[in-house]
């Protein structure tokens, strides 16, 4: 029998009450993906507040990606993802060069630190994939068009057969952060095809399996991304300089 959610009593913060009642209740009745709630009315009755009170929490949720409202079904646990809050910082780092740049450097650091993991799943078939995404680069390099899309299946299907959901999020936040920036900031890619050629020695490494070679070749490709924003940044400051 599910536990049931305890009455609150009505305070200045009972928005935020509202939702980690509800939370509460979800982590109690160990609720997964797709589990469906009582209703608003259920919920502002058993916890002694206002419907309102309750609705705006539930909105609240929902935008958070914790709850999924259905018209006219009802209200849903939602599976975890880290979706929204990765949305919200990477509209964040579109307005500061600084916090790109850390962006960059965390994703390095975390391709570098899984390339361990992924080495025994570089299959040939694999190895093959690769290759054909490095073709494609290259082919779009020869026309002078850009590579963001291929860069981002490059880096997801290398770490895809890990089986990491938070890691493929997080990379790919990275890659719509980026896409976004090239709107924004001029860091366009200004030699697509040394970075093509970058890719090819990654896979180059791949197949030696030697963890260290990976990660000097990867290390290696962010390089050009680094001097972009180095030089974009050297600009914004003398704009701003008297």
């Amino acid at each position: 029998m599910q536990k049931p959610l305890q009455r609150l009593k009505a305070v200045p913060q009972i928005n935020d009450q509202v939702q980690e009642a509800i939370k509460q209740y979800i982590l109690d009745n160990h609720l997964q993906d797709g589990a469906k709630l009582p209703s608003e009315n259920a919920l502002s009755q058993q916890l002694g507040v206002s419907r309102n009170s309750v609705r705006e929490a539930v909105q609240s949720l929902a935008s958070l990606g914790i709850l999924d409202v259905r018209r006219g079904s009802g209200l849903y646990v939602k599976g975890f993802t880290l979706q929204p809050l990765l949305e919200n910082l990477s509209y964040g780092v579109l307005f500061d060069l600084n916090e790109l740049e850390d962006m960059l450097q965390v994703r390095e650091v975390l391709e570098s630190g899984m390339v361990d993991l992924a080495l025994p799943h570089v299959t040939p078939e694999r190895l093959a994939t690769l290759d054909a995404i490095v073709g494609q680069m290259r082919r779009r390099a020869e026309q002078g068009e850009s590579l963001v899309e291929e860069d981002r299946a490059f880096h997801m299907e290398l770490f895809r057969p890990l089986g990491n959901t938070i890691l493929l999020q997080l990379q790919d936040i990275f890659w719509s952060t980026l896409r976004k920036a090239l709107g924004t900031v001029n860091i366009a890619d200004s030699n697509p095809l040394r970075t093509a050629a970058a890719h090819a020695a990654i896979v180059d490494a791949l197949r030696t399996g030697d963890a260290d070679t990976v990660r000097r070749a990867l290390n290696s490709h962010y390089g050009d991304i680094k001097e972009r924003l180095r030089l974009m940044k050297a600009a914004h400051a003398e704009e701003k300089a008297p």
